[in-house]
């Protein structure tokens, strides 16, 4: 082998390795810059409206993704549990209780409350553990929990206006059922790949989000401006649907852990476009507060048995 030849041959060994950090990279910005954008996007879109253009978009091109792969077709029977499971927990309740929650709470602290997922699964799972990680899964989730409290205090928002506190616990709930949808999707017996269910996850969340935008978004006027339009773009062929598919190679690339390590990209960056594109504040205690949080979920992630991990493509799934 010339030498040449022998350079090439290293430059792609080294492209193949290095590909799905760039990936994972890639997917923090998407999904921490998403925060913002959705902001942005309720300036002019009612919060259930768009939840549905964001679901029908990112379902499109879904569907379009698996026709040209010939991977559409009809889920096994019994894939149904997970199928409703991701529809109405991850996708449709997460998509609602986010754009509601938007309106009252900063970006940047919303993508933070979110993320602390990990966190509850390590708390529904502590009872499983041997000794030593229930031990240490404790003491990530009381760091995990101190940083929540900082994030809340009375110094941090405003405790006189109940939309704070109200979208700080939608925010919440949501991580809580995030997080036993994850639980739920490591003990099923899968059929069909995640992304081959996606169009039918899709189809089941679209219809409470769609009743829920009809029965009380009925009469809404919509702002089709240039903002509106691009945020759903953004929302639902971008951040839904091409980053899943560009997710199942981080999935299959790279360890359980890691990829749930990358993902804590999402909350850092939604921090700092939060901060650059909508001017959110970042004080000192905002700043404690999300580290602790981020270090809590770090150590109740490494703390926890790779059986027992949560799942890479829980993010994905969630769609955030």
């Amino acid at each position: 082998m010339g030498y040449g030849s022998a350079m090439t041959s290293i430059r792609s060994k080294l492209d193949e390795r290095f590909r799905p950090y760039l990936l994972l990279l890639c997917l923090g910005l998407v999904w921490g810059a998403h925060w913002p954008i959705t902001k942005i996007g309720l300036r002019d879109l009612p919060p259930f409206t768009y939840g549905v253009l964001r679901v029908a978009t990112g379902l499109v091109v879904i569907v379009a993704i698996l026709a040209v792969r010939r991977g559409l077709k009809l889920p096994d029977r019994r894939d149904l549990p997970v199928i409703l499971s991701v529809g109405l927990g991850q996708m449709a309740a997460a998509i609602a209780l986010m754009n509601l929650a938007l309106q009252l709470v900063a970006a940047g602290r919303s993508s933070i409350l979110v993320y602390t997922m990990p966190l509850w699964v390590g708390l529904f799972q502590l009872s499983s553990l041997r000794a030593g990680g229930a031990r240490r899964q404790v003491a990530g989730l009381l760091i995990g929990l101190a940083g929540i409290g900082l994030l809340l205090s009375p110094q941090s928002i405003d405790w006189g206006s109940p939309g704070q506190l109200l979208g700080s616990a939608a925010l919440l709930v949501s991580a809580v059922m995030w997080a036993l949808t994850t639980i739920h999707l490591r003990r099923h017996e899968w059929h069909g790949t995640p992304f081959s269910l996606m169009p039918w996850q899709l189809l089941v969340a679209i219809v409470p989000l769609a009743v829920l935008a009809l029965t009380l978004e009925g009469g809404r006027t919509i702002n089709w401006s240039p903002t509106a339009i691009a945020a759903i773009i953004y929302s639902g062929p971008i951040a839904t649907a091409l980053a899943y598919w560009l997710a199942q190679s981080v999935s299959r690339a790279l360890s359980s852990l890691t990829a749930t390590m990358g993902f804590l990209t999402v909350p850092v960056v939604g921090l700092i476009s939060s901060w650059l594109m909508l001017g959110e504040p970042l004080t000192l205690l905002d700043l404690a507060g999300a580290a602790a949080t981020l270090v809590g979920v770090v150590v109740v992630s490494v703390s926890t048995p790779p059986s027992e991990a949560p799942l890479p493509d829980t993010g994905e799934l969630a769609g955030l």
